[in-house]
Protein backbone atom coordinates (compact mmCIF):
# COMPACT_ATOMS: atom_id res chain seq x y z
CA UNK A 1 0.00 0.00 0.00
CA UNK A 2 2.48 2.33 0.91
CA UNK A 3 4.45 1.89 -2.30
CA UNK A 4 1.07 2.43 -4.51
CA UNK A 5 0.53 5.35 -2.22
CA UNK A 6 4.10 7.08 -2.95
CA UNK A 7 3.78 6.48 -6.42
CA UNK A 8 0.90 8.12 -6.88
CA UNK A 9 2.00 10.95 -5.27
CA UNK A 10 5.28 11.10 -7.72
CA UNK A 11 2.84 10.53 -10.37
CA UNK A 12 1.01 13.63 -9.25
CA UNK A 13 4.00 16.02 -8.76
CA UNK A 14 5.32 15.12 -12.74
CA UNK A 15 2.15 15.53 -13.96
CA UNK A 16 1.96 19.14 -12.32
CA UNK A 17 5.41 19.99 -13.05
CA UNK A 18 7.42 22.76 -14.75
CA UNK A 19 10.00 21.92 -17.12
CA UNK A 20 12.85 22.98 -14.81
CA UNK A 21 10.83 20.65 -11.85
CA UNK A 22 10.82 17.81 -14.08
CA UNK A 23 14.82 18.18 -14.58
CA UNK A 24 14.95 19.06 -10.51
CA UNK A 25 13.13 15.45 -10.28
CA UNK A 26 14.93 13.66 -12.54
CA UNK A 27 18.50 14.69 -10.92
CA UNK A 28 16.57 13.66 -7.13
CA UNK A 29 15.76 10.64 -8.44
CA UNK A 30 19.36 10.00 -10.60
CA UNK A 31 21.01 10.92 -6.81
CA UNK A 32 18.58 8.47 -5.12
CA UNK A 33 19.21 5.53 -7.19
CA UNK A 34 23.05 6.30 -7.62
CA UNK A 35 22.92 5.91 -3.85
CA UNK A 36 21.18 2.50 -3.74
CA UNK A 37 23.51 1.13 -6.64
CA UNK A 38 26.86 2.05 -4.69
CA UNK A 39 25.55 0.62 -1.82
CA UNK A 40 24.15 -2.72 -4.01
CA UNK A 41 27.62 -2.77 -5.80
CA UNK A 42 29.87 -2.85 -2.25
CA UNK A 43 27.41 -5.41 -0.87
CA UNK A 44 28.97 -8.97 -1.13
CA UNK A 45 29.09 -10.99 -3.95
CA UNK A 46 25.97 -13.34 -4.38
CA UNK A 47 23.56 -11.12 -1.92
CA UNK A 48 20.37 -10.71 -2.96
CA UNK A 49 21.53 -6.83 -2.49
CA UNK A 50 24.33 -6.96 -4.97
CA UNK A 51 21.35 -8.33 -7.18
CA UNK A 52 19.86 -5.22 -7.35
CA UNK A 53 22.71 -3.37 -8.61
CA UNK A 54 21.94 -3.92 -12.53
CA UNK A 55 18.78 -2.71 -12.28
CA UNK A 56 19.51 0.59 -10.41
CA UNK A 57 22.82 1.30 -12.41
CA UNK A 58 20.50 0.63 -16.35
CA UNK A 59 18.19 2.93 -14.17
CA UNK A 60 20.83 5.80 -13.50
CA UNK A 61 21.94 5.15 -17.45
CA UNK A 62 18.10 6.02 -18.65
CA UNK A 63 18.14 8.95 -16.47
CA UNK A 64 20.97 9.91 -17.88
CA UNK A 65 20.33 9.28 -21.09
CA UNK A 66 16.75 11.21 -20.86
CA UNK A 67 18.83 14.52 -19.50
CA UNK A 68 21.05 14.08 -22.86
CA UNK A 69 18.46 13.81 -25.32
CA UNK A 70 16.62 17.01 -23.59
CA UNK A 71 19.53 19.11 -23.90
CA UNK A 72 18.46 22.23 -26.05
CA UNK A 73 21.45 22.93 -28.00
CA UNK A 74 19.69 25.50 -29.97
CA UNK A 75 19.27 27.86 -26.42
CA UNK A 76 22.52 27.73 -25.34
CA UNK A 77 25.35 25.29 -27.50
CA UNK A 78 28.29 25.20 -25.66
CA UNK A 79 26.61 24.70 -22.22
CA UNK A 80 24.88 21.46 -23.98
CA UNK A 81 27.91 20.45 -25.43
CA UNK A 82 29.52 20.33 -21.94
CA UNK A 83 26.58 19.28 -20.32
CA UNK A 84 26.55 16.49 -22.95
CA UNK A 85 30.03 15.81 -22.02
CA UNK A 86 29.29 15.08 -18.68
CA UNK A 87 26.29 13.20 -19.34
CA UNK A 88 28.44 10.75 -21.53
CA UNK A 89 31.29 10.44 -18.93
CA UNK A 90 28.77 9.46 -16.05
CA UNK A 91 27.43 6.72 -18.42
CA UNK A 92 30.82 5.55 -18.96
CA UNK A 93 30.89 5.36 -15.28
CA UNK A 94 28.00 3.75 -14.53
CA UNK A 95 28.64 1.34 -16.99
CA UNK A 96 31.94 0.71 -15.53
CA UNK A 97 30.80 0.21 -12.04
CA UNK A 98 28.89 -2.37 -12.96
CA UNK A 99 31.07 -4.04 -15.37
CA UNK A 100 33.96 -3.91 -13.21
CA UNK A 101 32.04 -4.94 -9.67
CA UNK A 102 33.49 -0.93 -8.21
CA UNK A 103 31.43 1.31 -6.31
CA UNK A 104 34.23 3.74 -6.21
CA UNK A 105 33.31 4.80 -9.58
CA UNK A 106 29.58 6.07 -8.22
CA UNK A 107 31.37 7.01 -5.26
CA UNK A 108 33.44 9.93 -7.24
CA UNK A 109 30.61 10.93 -9.64
CA UNK A 110 27.85 11.20 -6.43
CA UNK A 111 29.19 14.56 -5.30
CA UNK A 112 28.50 15.96 -9.15
CA UNK A 113 25.70 14.54 -9.36
CA UNK A 114 24.46 16.53 -5.72
CA UNK A 115 26.23 19.44 -7.02
CA UNK A 116 24.63 19.68 -10.08
CA UNK A 117 21.12 18.80 -8.51
CA UNK A 118 21.19 21.40 -6.29
CA UNK A 119 22.42 23.88 -9.03
CA UNK A 120 19.56 23.36 -10.67
CA UNK A 121 17.07 23.55 -8.03
CA UNK A 122 18.22 26.93 -7.30
CA UNK A 123 18.37 28.01 -10.94
CA UNK A 124 14.56 26.98 -10.65
CA UNK A 125 13.94 28.60 -7.63
CA UNK A 126 15.50 32.19 -8.98
CA UNK A 127 12.99 31.40 -11.86
CA UNK A 128 10.04 31.55 -10.26
CA UNK A 129 11.30 34.51 -8.17
CA UNK A 130 12.13 36.40 -11.13
CA UNK A 131 8.85 35.24 -12.60
CA UNK A 132 6.88 36.76 -9.54
CA UNK A 133 9.13 39.81 -9.36
CA UNK A 134 8.15 40.32 -13.12
CA UNK A 135 4.27 40.07 -12.80
CA UNK A 136 4.05 42.08 -9.64
CA UNK A 137 5.25 45.22 -11.65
Amino acid sequence: MDERLRNFYLESRVKSASPGQLLILLYEGLVHIAEDAESQLAAPAGSEERSLAPASVSRCIDIITELSTSLRHEIDPELCATLGNLYAFFARQFAGALSHSDPRRISSILPLLRELSEAWTKAEKLSGQAQLTGAAV
